[in-house]
């Protein structure tokens, strides 16, 4: 009997040494293929993320807003901008304007509690951009945001908050997973809209 329980314990110890061995030798062999991919991810990590606008002219209030980080995707979410597609109109009473001009924005920084006049909770700021290729209207005090309150509660009524008076607009429950994706991916430097 106490053979028996010698031997066990001598295959266990064995087998132990064995599968502690075996992960040295396993990582011996691989480190080689391991520092490539990891001078590759470390690129990616350093890898600039932007934000991309694609407008949709047949249902402008179903465009698309879609963050990259370097090449990867990472997160698309319906956007919508303006009151109609005319990106030089600009509505006196404050209420209507065209969606946002073509072209390349620099993003001014992001807050989870704006509190303008029309414009609260979570906001990205964009650059002031005449549209019509630079000789129409200026186009300013815009940004990516949705309807909410000053500490992000939602105030959102359904397709018509899609509409803005030319800032690109998301869901509450979107621009906040919009947010999240930045605050694991960095900064954005760039907004690019497109026809």
């Amino acid at each position: 009997m106490n053979r028996v329980k010698t031997r066990a314990a001598g295959l266990v110890a064995a087998a132990t040494v064995l599968s502690l061995a075996a992960p040295a030798t396993a990582s011996t062999a691989v480190t080689p293929s391991v520092v490539p991919a990891h001078r590759g991810a470390a690129s990616a990590a350093g890898a600039a993320v932007y934000l991309v606008f694609d407008k949709n002219p047949k249902h402008p209030t179903y465009s698309k807003l879609t963050a990259y980080k370097g090449t990867r995707e990472i997160g698309h979410w319906r956007a919508g901008s303006g009151t109609d597609t005319r990106e030089c109109h600009v509505g006196n009473n404050g209420k209507t304007g065209g969606w946002l001009p073509d072209g390349a924005y620099a993003i001014k920084g992001r807050t989870k509690s704006y509190n303008g006049q029309q414009i609260k909770g979570y906001a990205i700021r964009l650059a002031d951009k005449r549209c019509d290729n630079g000789k129409g209207a200026l186009r300013n005090e815009l940004f990516i945001h949705s309807r909410m309150s000053v500490k992000g509660a939602s105030l959102w009524r359904g397709d018509r908050d899609y509409r803005s008076v030319g800032c690109i607009k998301l869901r509450p429950d979107h621009i906040k997973a919009l947010f999240a994706a930045l605050d694991r991916n960095g900064e954005p430097t760039t907004l690019k809209v497109i026809p």
